[in-house]
């Protein structure tokens, strides 16, 4: 059976030049490749099913009330998803308190937590700084 593993990706856009614009959709691609790569070296290539979850705008990074952030959200709650993956940390929220309630849920519903750059060790840094720091 196919893991569904829901990517969440947050690009902050100013309404820069074109060629900025482009930098961030460059910046998006890769790291959705990245984030397949880690994910399919994981779980095998024929095991993967991927689901995209962007929010690109001026949304304030401090905070998850964004429309895709919402509809992972949902996903996890309905239990569409067996895995959530994001390239790093900071494109959930930057808001310490925001990204351990989120981490919590994610596990509370049995699924994995996983970034692009840290791979399922992901979940254990997180842990170990929940435990530490008492959260």
């Amino acid at each position: 059976m196919k893991k569904r593993i829901g990517i969440y990706h947050y690009q902050y856009y100013r309404g820069a030049c074109k060629l900025c614009y482009r930098h961030f959709i460059q910046e998006m691609v890769e790291s959705y490749e990245k984030c397949h790569e880690v994910a399919e070296e994981i779980y095998g290539k024929e095991n993967c099913e991927f689901l995209h979850y962007t929010d690109f705008g001026q949304y304030d990074s401090e905070n998850t009330d964004r429309p895709s952030f919402r509809r992972i959200m949902e996903a996890i709650e309905k239990k569409e998803l067996d895995v959530v993956m994001c390239y790093g940390l900071n494109n959930i929220t930057i808001n310490e308190e925001l990204l351990i309630k989120f981490y919590k849920y994610v596990r509370s519903q049995g699924m994995e937590f996983l970034t692009a750059d840290h791979g399922r060790d992901a979940m254990k840094y997180i842990d170990i700084y929940i435990k530490k720091n008492n959260l």
